[in-house]
């Protein structure tokens, strides 16, 4: 990848080393499975999906970077 900027690196690339988000497996009543970094208790933002049926890769909803909400474990 090339940035190309008049900002310097140092503060493009501020805090990079220090982002440790945690992801979580979430599997969707609807059989989906996807990778997303929990947002709240109860919603996340969507970082891959992994799924068989590939309409689930058609399905906008289901596009990295959106949010979804999900039931945590144990509830």
């Amino acid at each position: 990848m090339i940035i190309y900027s008049v900002v310097p690196p140092e503060q493009i690339f501020d805090g990079l080393e220090n982002h440790h988000p945690q992801y979580k497996e979430v599997k969707l009543s609807n059989g989906a499975t996807m990778i997303v970094e929990p947002v709240s208790l109860t919603e996340g933002k969507i970082v891959r999906l992994i799924s068989p049926r590939a309409e689930d890769y058609l399905n906008p909803r289901y596009t990295p970077g959106n949010r979804i909400f999900f039931r945590p474990d144990g509830l």
